[in-house]
């Protein structure tokens, strides 16, 4: 008895480990036809390289979805669940995400460019070398992401949760951190020259070798943070908190 209980453990954990690949097939062919689904169930579809420029996939469950390479500019996912979906190198310029949840999901390389994703879920997601330059986060859920050697130029977000997220050489300039949570975020050579920062929490923080020139930290929290030859020449730091923090060979002037 007691064996076969464990076999039965073990065969549940390994079903709910395997890829959904539970799609609609006419909600696929609906799709690639009008480019129109919203609501459809499209769990583990194969969308490689598909022209959805303008679709309308509000709402959609797009889970373990393929899109990899494909063509979503100005498209409509509001509120569609992207969990653990594929959209490496994916095109999505003017996309709307709005509320949408993207945790798990790999956007590594993908064309965000001034995109909305206020509201998104997106726990441990990658937007690793991704450009996302005038794009809106505001309030997005980013913990534990992965946004390495992104290009987040001028994007807003503004109280945004970056806990523990990595930015490790990540383009940044003049992004809106505004009352953003980045406590124990990893910014080790990022380049954020012109960022605000105001209200901000960086407690524990790493900004090694990171440039924050004119940056501003106005009522930032950067207790116990790593500032280790960051470069904070030119930048607000009026009411700024440092306790503890490490400014070893920090460049202020």
């Amino acid at each position: 008895m007691f064996g076969k209980k464990v076999f039965l453990t073990a065969l549940l954990a390994l079903t709910a480990a395997l890829p959904v690949s539970a799609y609609r097939q006419s909600d696929v062919d609906q799709l690639l036809a009008t480019r129109s689904c919203p609501g459809g169930d499209l769990r583990g579809a194969y969308l490689r390289d598909a022209d959805l420029t303008g679709a309308n996939l509000q709402g959609a469950d797009l889970s373990y979805a393929n899109m990899t390479s494909a063509i979503l500019e100005n498209a409509n996912l509001k509120e569609a669940n992207l969990q653990k979906a594929n959209l490496r190198n994916a095109y999505m310029a003017g996309s709307d995400l709005e509320g949408a949840d993207l945790s798990n999901a790999n956007f590594s390389h993908t064309v965000l460019n001034r995109s909305s994703l206020v509201g998104v879920t997106a726990y441990r997601t990658s937007f690793s070398h991704a450009l996302l330059t005038f794009a809106n986060l505001y309030t997005a859920d980013l913990r534990e992401s992965n946004f390495d050697y992104a290009n987040g130029a001028m994007a807003n977000f503004f109280s945004a949760n970056l806990a523990r997220s990595w930015l490790f050489g990540t383009q940044l300039r003049g992004a809106n951190f505004t009352s953003a949570n980045l406590y124990n975020a990893r910014l080790r050579k990022a380049s954020l020259p012109e960022a605000n920062f105001k209200n901000a929490n960086l407690m524990s923080s790493t900004l090694e070798g990171s440039n924050l020139s004119k940056a501003v930290l106005t009522n930032a929290n950067l207790d116990d943070a790593d500032l280790d030859d960051a470069d904070l020449s030119h930048a607000n730091l009026e009411g700024t908190q440092f306790s503890s923090a490490d400014l070893a060979l920090a460049y202020r002037k």
